[in-house]
């Protein structure tokens, strides 16, 4: 299954590249020590925190985007969690609003009747999941390009 979420940044994108290049403890949230991070999710109108381990690859850089690869996997229990592969991806929008995009695939777990529960409900956790980390990336990115509070 592919998800995928886009938020614009109000600043050019170099601006946002150059923030994003500080490293994953500038940009990635709730990122703690050796890869694990925290992902919220959505289910049945409830908030939860997932622990995952998160991998990210080198970035891609050209004069006007900017991609780096992305997966993240549940720390506990593996099995009824799909891995997800993916990206974050910047890009210009015009010269002063930069595109951030956070996409990737992901299997459901356990089979066809993994797929059933995805359909009937994990997919849209899934998105969830996709649309907050894509907004937790860029609101601490204009932070950190705005000066206000640094990420820790």
């Amino acid at each position: 299954m592919f998800v995928q979420h886009s938020v614009h940044i109000q600043h050019p994108v170099k601006v946002c590249t150059d923030a994003l290049m500080e490293g994953p403890r500038t940009f990635f949230p709730g990122r703690g020590g050796k890869n694990v991070s925290k992902v919220g999710l959505h289910v049945a109108g409830v908030k939860i925190r997932k622990r995952v381990v998160v991998e990210l690859g080198e970035p891609v850089k050209t004069a006007t985007w900017t991609v780096i690869p992305l997966s993240w996997r549940a720390t506990f229990p593996r099995q009824l969690f799909p891995e997800m592969n993916g990206k974050i991806e910047l890009a210009p929008t015009d010269k002063e609003v930069t595109r951030l995009t956070v996409s990737g695939m992901y299997q459901a777990p356990l089979g066809r009747l993994g797929e059933q529960i995805d359909e009937a409900l994990m997919h849209n956790v899934a998105e969830g999941t996709v649309k907050e980390l894509a907004e937790a990336i860029a609101q601490r990115l204009d932070e950190t390009i705005s000066g206000g509070s640094r990420p820790k």
